[in-house]
């Protein structure tokens, strides 16, 4: 039916005329023959696409689009197949096989294999390299002999076939797979357009300002910086992909929620303070999920003035968290109390540091912390929720005497300060530690320390980690539980991060929209984007 036709209708229906079936008019299906097109909004702007890198959100969310890892989780935590199929763990956890898809090919018609598998993950772990994922293979047999540079590749990294692939352990490890693979760690790279370059340029290398090949569901055509990124569908994708184009716009949250009223805007990850408002909006959909990772403040443990822990419990006393949640988040939002967030692996006994600024006082004088300084809190603008909650932090930590002072920076600014350890505290977020208690490791362990690993703080404890270690090598989850109990304790007591909060991920769809499923990592939100379809185009 002609577009003007169902128009004339909808107005017919408001008039009240008197039409037997009278509806307003649903968005039409889409013509096999017609350009599709979505536009996503993109949260921060990007800097680059280096899957070597530790990413933020913007640069995580478009590198879902183009690359793809061996599996990764669902909306509830679970892995899910994506380059492999299928996987087999030994009874003693030393041993992961992946048996891949047959007959993949990337993006630009090469055949996909098992070697540009092998490649990705000994280039991770190649030190000339650099890059963030590579301690997390540090249990893999071979890894110390990479590392001192007695051997090039990883020992215990195998292919027997061009579509299986080993991983053997040196020692037990029941939480390998949730260091392995979801999210942004380990994209699978092709061997055959970066095999040839030098690995000690591929951190700075112009190809992941544009990357052309993949095995994600999308191609980058453009990117526009400060603008918006282009996608065009990958004709080599292992399944049809339902929209032929995306184009991820880089706006403030209060832009993209007015968007997504005006129908400018397909889908948008809102602000908890702009919840109310998009309910409100006609045609809208809204899902709410937890978050697997959360809010925190990195601390510089490596500048003498924040290395007692003293000064990092005084400031969970100082911040009024409970009360973020409650006036800046609309409820949308836990507490937490360690950096373990799965909910066996946590003791019922952990110290809550409830809101209690006089105790912030007392703790900040015992720890003899000089008060007149000024402490640079650094965070990346433009999501009005973290907005607000970098306001209300530095209000509080000025009320017990911590002298905070705001400091934008973007992304790329970010990480070089902690690359440098020059910053002094950061606000981020993020992360996916539900699934397993091992996923923590790699942000508080001694041997995990940025850049090599995820531990900005640089904090490191030997009793921490031994008992993190011990609770990896057991695979009975209740005789686990023992060893992560006592972890949490610690972690609890010695405050490696400033838990902020467990934020819900809020997800805003329009009409045209359909077969998103929403996810609570707001860095894997476009997990299933190869099922999207639009109507009404």
């Amino acid at each position: 039916m002609p577009k003007k036709l169902l128009a004339g209708l909808g107005a017919l229906c408001v008039a009240g005329m008197l039409l037997v079936g009278c509806t307003a008019p649903q968005p039409a299906e889409p013509d096999a023959d017609v350009e599709t097109s979505a536009n996503l909004y993109l949260v921060q702007k990007p800097a680059t696409f280096n899957t070597l890198k530790p990413a933020q959100a913007a640069e995580a969310l478009t590198m879902s689009l183009i690359f793809d890892n061996l599996f990764t989780t669902d909306p509830n935590y679970e892995y899910t197949p994506r380059l492999a199929e299928s996987w087999e763990i030994s009874d003693d956890a030393t041993t992961f096989t992946f048996h891949l898809r047959e007959g993949l090919k990337w993006s630009d018609g090469e055949p996909f294999s098992a070697d540009d598998v092998l490649f990705t993950y000994n280039l991770a772990a190649n030190p000339e390299v650099g890059g963030a994922w590579s301690a997390r293979l540090a249990g893999v047999e071979g890894y110390a002999a990479v590392q001192d540079g007695s051997a090039s590749e990883l020992a215990g990294l195998t292919a027997p076939d061009e579509n299986t692939v080993v991983f053997t352990l040196t020692e037990p490890n029941a939480g390998f797979m949730s260091l392995i693979g979801y999210g942004p760690v380990f994209y699978i790279l092709p061997q055959h357009v970066l095999g040839e370059k030098d690995p000690a340029t591929l951190l700075e290398d112009p190809w992941f300002q544009l990357p052309t090949t993949g095995m994600g569901p999308y191609d980058m055509k453009a990117f526009n910086v400060d603008q918006d990124i282009e996608l065009v569908a990958n004709e080599n994708y292992r399944t049809d992909v339902g929209i032929d184009k995306l184009f991820l716009k880089m706006l403030t949250s209060d832009v993209a929620t007015a968007q997504l009223g005006t129908g400018e805007i397909d889908l948008v990850q809102v602000s908890a303070l702009d919840l109310d408002v998009v309910k409100a909006l006609p045609g809208v959909s809204v899902t709410s999920k937890p978050s697997p990772g959360f809010t925190r403040v990195s601390v510089n443990i490596t500048k003498p003035q924040f290395a007692d822990p003293r000064f990092r419990q005084a400031m969970l006393y100082a911040i009024d968290r409970q009360g973020i949640i409650d006036g800046v988040l609309g409820g949308e939002a836990t507490l937490l109390n360690s950096d373990i967030l799965t909910s066996w692996a946590l003791p019922d006994d952990l110290e809550e540091y409830k809101y209690d600024p006089e105790k912030a006082k007392e703790l900040l004088a015992d720890a003899g912390y000089d008060t007149s300084q000024e402490v640079k809190l650094s965070w990346i603008p433009g999501q009005r929720d973290r907005d607000q909650i970098v306001n209300v932090i530095i209000e509080n930590l000025n009320a017990v005497g911590i002298k905070a002072i705001a400091n934008q920076v973007d992304g790329a600014a970010l990480i070089d300060s902690y690359t440098d350890l020059s910053y002094d505290m950061g606000v981020f977020g993020g992360g996916v530690y539900a699934t397993d208690p091992a996923s923590s490791f790699p942000i508080v362990s001694c041997s995990q320390h940025f850049p090599t690993g995820s531990n900005v703080s640089m904090f490191c404890n030997d009793e921490l980690d031994a008992a993190m270690t011990e609770g990896q090598k057991i695979a009975d989850q209740d005789e686990r539980a023992e060893f992560y109990h006592e972890a949490a304790r610690l972690d609890n007591e010695l405050v490696p991060y400033v838990w902020i909060n467990n934020p819900n991920i809020i997800w805003a769809t329009s009409q045209r929209l359909k077969g998103f499923e929403p996810h609570g990592d707001f860095t894997n939100g476009f997990w299933n984007a190869a099922d999207w379809t639009i109507v009404g185009d």
